[in-house]
Parts: C-alpha cells; sequence; structure tokens
C-alpha cells in the first residue's frame, strides 16, 4: 500500500497542485492530510463539474492542478472535461477512486461506472494509469502521467482501486450540536401518519432511516448525489395531494444547490426539504463540507420557499414536522446535527428496481384507499 504522503510529496516534486475535488471513502487518507496540512491548498468543491471549473483557473494562473473525486462523480465531470479541458487544452492531473471495480463486491450504484470507467476515460481519450500499491511501479506510472500530461496539454487519470492507500486515522471532528443524525430520523419517523411519500438520500442517511422503519413509502436512493430533492420535486409534482417529505443532507444539498430555485419557482404545496446538516461528508469519511459558513435557511427563503425553519434540538423537531405537514409548502427544515453514525448500519435488502416497484405500488396501493 502507498502512503498519502509519499503520493504527496511526488506531486510536490512534479510541480502537481494545489489540490480540489469532492472526497470519496477510497481517497480520504490523502484528503484527510490534505484537511490538516497548511502547506498545501485543498479546495472543497461542492460538485465534481465546480471541481473542473476552478482547475481550470488555476491552469489560467499556470499550475497543474490536481482533482480528486469518486469514479461516480466522473459522470459530473463529463461536460467541462468534453468542454473546457479538452477544448482548451488545459493540463490536469485527475485522481479517480475505483468504486465498483469488476470481480470486488460495492454498493450497487457503483457496478455500472465500475465496469465502464477505464472505457470511459479511453473514449474521453484520457491516458490513464492504475494505482497498484507497489511504490517503485507505481512512482514510474505516475511520472509517465505527468509526461503526457504536458505533452498533450490534457488532462490525465490517476485510478485508485480500494486498498491501494494506506489508511490513516482519521480526527474526529467537534460539534456544537448535540442532536444525532439517528435521533433526527427517529424523531421524524415517528411524525410520519403513513401517507407521506419519503425520499432518503444516498449514504448514511438512508441507511440509518432504513434501520429506523423500513416502509413501503421510503424510497432509498442508492447513488445520484445531490437528486433527492429534484426526485422529489418530481414525484410532488405528479402528486399533488400527496406529502412528500425529502430527507436530505448537506453535502448532497450543496452540490445540487440549483433544486432550490427550481422548488422556489414551481412552489409544490405538498412538499417538505429536511435537510440534515452535521457538516461533514459522513458516508466518505467525516470530511468537512462548507455549510458551516453557509446559511441553508436563508439560500432557501431566498429561493422561494414558503416557510423555512433552523432547528437545533429533538423537541422542536417534534414539533416542526407534524406542522409543516399541516400547512403548505414549499417547507425547508434545516436540522443541525452531530457527525457521526452508530455502529455498523445494515444495507436496504431489497435491489434497487425492486425498491422502486415496491415505492410505486405504495403510492398506487394508498391512492386507491
Amino acid at each position: 500500500m502507498i502512503q498519502a504522503t509519499d503520493l504527496l510529496a511526488l506531486f510536490d516534486e512534479l510541480q502537481l497542485g494545489p489540490f480540489v475535488g469532492v472526497p470519496c471513502s477510497i481517497l480520504n487518507p490523502l484528503i484527510s492530510f490534505l484537511d490538516s496540512d497548511a502547506t498545501r491548498l485543498y479546495i472543497r468543491a461542492a460538485s465534481e463539474g465546480e471541481a473542473m471549473g476552478v482547475a481550470a483557473g488555476w491552469n489560467l494562473s499556470g499550475h497543474h492542478p490536481v482533482i480528486f473525486m469518486q469514479n461516480s462523480g466522473l459522470g459530473n465531470a463529463v461536460n467541462p472535461l468534453t468542454s473546457l479541458q479538452l477544448i482548451y487544452r488545459f493540463p490536469c492531473f485527475l485522481v479517480i477512486s475505483w468504486r465498483g471495480e469488476p470481480g470486488k463486491p460495492d454498493a450497487p450504484q457503483h457496478r455500472v461506472m465500475g465496469q465502464i470507467m477505464p472505457d470511459l476515460l479511453q473514449l474521453l481519450t484520457i491516458p490513464s494509469a492504475v494505482l497498484h500499491g507497489r511504490w517503485p511501479e507505481d512512482q514510474a506510472a505516475i511520472r509517465g502521467l505527468q509526461q503526457q500530461m504536458l505533452t498533450l496539454a490534457g488532462p490525465v487519470a490517476l485510478i485508485v482501486p480500494k486498498g491501494s492507500l494506506a489508511a490513516v486515522a482519521s480526527e474526529k471532528r467537534r460539534s456544537p450540536y448535540a442532536l444525532s443524525r439517528l435521533e433526527a430520523i427517529q424523531t421524524i419517523a415517528q411524525s410520519l401518519s403513513g401517507q407521506e411519500a419519503v425520499v432518503a438520500t444516498t449514504g448514511k442517511i438512508s441507511r440509518e432511516l432504513y434501520n429506523t422503519l423500513d416502509r413501503e413509502g421510503n424510497f432509498y436512493m442508492v447513488g445520484s448525489m445531490g437528486c433527492a430533492s429534484a426526485i422529489g420535486l418530481g414525484l410532488a409534482l405528479s402528486r399533488p395531494q400527496r406529502p412528500v417529505v425529502v430527507l436530505d443532507g448537506d453535502g448532497a444539498c450543496l452540490m445540487k444547490m440549483g433544486n432550490l430555485a427550481t422548488i422556489g419557482y414551481y412552489q409544490p404545496r405538498n412538499f417538505i426539504h429536511v435537510v440534515l446538516d452535521n457538516e461533514a461528508y459522513d458516508s466518505t469519511g467525516g470530511q468537512a463540507t462548507t455549510s458551516s459558513t453557509i446559511a441553508l435557511t436563508e439560500v432557501a427563503r431566498a429561493a422561494g420557499y414558503r416557510r423555512v425553519h433552523q432547528i437545533v434540538d429533538k423537541a422542536t423537531l417534534r414539533h416542526a414536522l407534524p406542522l409543516a405537514l399541516a400547512q403548505p409548502g414549499p417547507h425547508f427544515l434545516l436540522v443541525k446535527v452531530a457527525p457521526g453514525s452508530q455502529g455498523d448500519l445494515a444495507r436496504p435488502h431489497l435491489t434497487p428496481p425492486d425498491l422502486k416497484e415496491r415505492f410505486r405500488f405504495f403510492l398506487q396501493q394508498t391512492e386507491k384507499a
């Protein structure tokens, strides 16, 4: 396995940097080190597409930036890669984790991208190499990629499989909030009447809801980070008599913040958007988001949400959701929670297609009743 410090030292030698991106648990050793390193700049982007834009800005200043992303996020980066980096011939160094690598077990959302990523990079004419965890061999491959980056004046990609980077102990972030995300989800679950359609964002939020109260009316997202509120909007507009509750995270909300403007514009009265904000990417190792410096409630209010509240305790949350269900929306409930989760969380036992069909059956049956 490769030490993060060795890899970063090689990047320094090759004059690669600064660093920008969206975290992944596989890349956690690199990002955790950079988060605590005052000598190197790491820019926390809300999405991979944004990271490519930031990287282009550094290119214009004469730098060769390094962009971190999970391979699922490569999809978000394809547009700027094809219409920015490759068109303007901006040299940059992508570091992409390989989730869903063929032959290795992983969550279902990583299966498709895991299989096609090498071919996709080849189709995009982006040279790539795989980090194998053998330093002399990997060092030569990275040097070769850097030379191709300079020769072609374009992006190159280092693919990082699970287990090729040595793990590091992440420092637990202190939080001023006493309410845990699990307690918040349990409180929300207790407030449901049974008729609500609930859309839960990918990661720990879906898994904690599943472990708290699995029901046919829950749609658990796997992958597609940031799309929960958009799914909820489509559902609310198509079923105007059905209460729709979206359980979102701060990282996901930031990734697709444009969704707030669309929701505010269309004003679905049956829409309740709950953002569980722990100021961290909890599912990928607890790296910090930028939500600690953003008044998401004011963003939602300016976007056109009818009612907006910030909640920091269980008692207030216990009353907030029933009140929102009784009043016309769209509602935005920002629930500030502490980072971290409890124990090993079971994943939904149904496949994504089965979850979809179960949810659709719930909608049909409860509307007939």
